[in-house]
């Protein structure tokens, strides 16, 4: 096996750690860093201590050096990444479900948890949140683990669990399926135990295909993330990165076409596998980073208006907010579009009027969606009115054509038939969404 840092490298400079410093000869375990490590503790022993920065040269014990003498490799560490090797505590009976455990594997100690049950030949099962694995082991390949905590040695069963931790129970979450150490899809799930580690336990709200539930698992936190937005209707456009549902899960892919009636061809992501989904079972990905939704797709260009287009027009000026006109993109002026209303005119009364609008206050005319059963209280819309279409909100549905509006930017109600109205859209990142992030969230 190679070492654990792969290659050579200088030492990071340390985190504050513990007071004491270790002499030359002692016996340490190193804890490294690198991405496929975690967790890991490999036996070794000092040879040096580095002041500044604070850090020693180890020796390890399943490692050789790879110029062929086969000698000990030797490795400069981080001071923060060495720890005195804890005492040989076996265990004593079958150790408690969920309780950290070390289990030896590979030529290192590797931080798991116990899955409980009392195994048939007295092995012990242990789980690997990081990768999900589960491996059994002889019980003499595995200890209780212990943490190194200001020069003493203490169980976790004796620390308590950060009650700052992201996730309690119940919380409603997605959990990412893994292939390698790739995410290709996110199904839903509740937590349902928060133990060691930001390690949590979850239980899937969605089963197999043959119907049966997915079991329980043990998962790392960096696997977990909260339900993201998800407006109710999005116009999706090609080389758009999104999630699609598929088989009860939520599979990253990208849109390769764009059909009639709001359906689509997406692409999965890991398989390169076509499907046609409606706009219903897509979504716009988004990823958790830092505590933040941040929407991933970049095809989200600024909107460009060709000569002739038809668009829309908003305003900020008082009595206006909330209403959208009509017009025809004449030409671009810098960061303004020069637009010819359809409806409203100049001074003169019969001239139509243009104005050269700042491209925020521009979007393209929103689709023509059919409403075929009518609206419900309380939906989102906008309703022609004063030359504009001003957006508002069902108050009260007199009749299946008949309809109450209440526009919150004046605060008053007024009776529309249905021919009237349209379902309210936003212009968001370039595409059309029903419902905006906020109102959904």
């Amino acid at each position: 096996m190679r070492s654990p840092r792969l290659r050579r490298q200088r030492a990071a400079a340390a985190a504050p750690s513990a007071p004491e410093v270790f002499r030359d000869g002692d016996l340490v375990e190193v804890l490294p860093e690198e991405p496929g490590y975690c967790g890991a503790h490999f036996a070794a022993a000092v040879t040096r201590f580095h002041p500044k920065p604070r850090s020693y040269t180890v020796v390890y014990d399943a490692f050789v050096d790879s110029d062929g003498s086969s000698l000990p490799l030797p490795e400069v560490a981080p001071a923060c990444q060495v720890r005195p090797r804890p005492p040989e505590t076996p265990l004593r009976g079958p150790p408690a479900e969920y309780a950290a455990v070390d289990a030896f594997w590979d030529d290192a100690w590797w931080l798991g948890v116990a899955l409980g049950g009392d195994q048939a030949d007295g092995r012990v099962a242990v789980c690997f949140p990081e990768t999900r694995k589960v491996m059994e082991f002889d019980a003499a390949n595995v200890r209780p683990h212990l943490e190194w905590v200001a020069g003493e040695w203490l169980s976790p069963d004796n620390m308590e669990i950060s009650k700052t931790m992201t996730y309690t129970k119940g919380t409603q979450v997605e959990v990412a399926k893994l292939e390698g150490n790739s995410v290709v899809a996110w199904f839903s799930a509740a937590v349902e135990k928060a133990i060691w580690k930001n390690n949590f336990v979850v239980d899937y709200n969605c089963s197999k295909s043959d119907g049966s539930a997915l079991p329980k698992e043990i998962v790392d936190l960096k696997h977990i993330r909260p339900c993201p937005p998800h407006a109710s209707a999005v116009s999706f456009c090609i080389n758009d990165e999104v999630e699609g549902f598929q088989g009860n899960g939520w599979w990253l892919g990208v849109i390769t076409e764009v059909h009639p009636e709001f359906r689509y061809t997406f692409k999965l992501a890991h398989l390169g596998k076509e499907v046609q989904l409606d706009q219903k079972a897509l979504r716009l990905r988004y990823d958790w980073t830092h505590g933040q939704w941040q929407q991933v797709s970049q095809n989200v260009l600024t909107t460009k208006f060709a000569e002739g287009s038809k668009v829309e027009v908003s305003s900020n000026d008082e009595g206006f907010r909330g209403s959208w006109f009509q017009g025809t993109a004449l030409k671009s002026l810098d960061n303004k579009i020069l637009v010819e209303y359809d409806t409203l005119k100049a001074d003169d009364e019969t001239t139509p009027l243009k104005e050269a609008i700042e491209v925020q206050h521009v979007r393209p005319c929103p689709p023509d969606i059919p409403v075929t059963s009518g609206f419900n209280f309380l939906d989102e819309v906008d309703a022609h009115w004063n030359d504009g279409w001003w957006a508002g909100v069902i108050s009260k549905v007199i009749s299946d054509q008949r309809y109450m509006v209440y526009f919150r930017s004046f605060q008053e109600e007024m009776e529309f038939g249905h021919e009237q109205l349209r379902p309210h859209c936003d212009w968001v990142g370039g595409r059309w969404m029903r419902a905006s992030l906020g109102l959904e969230a």
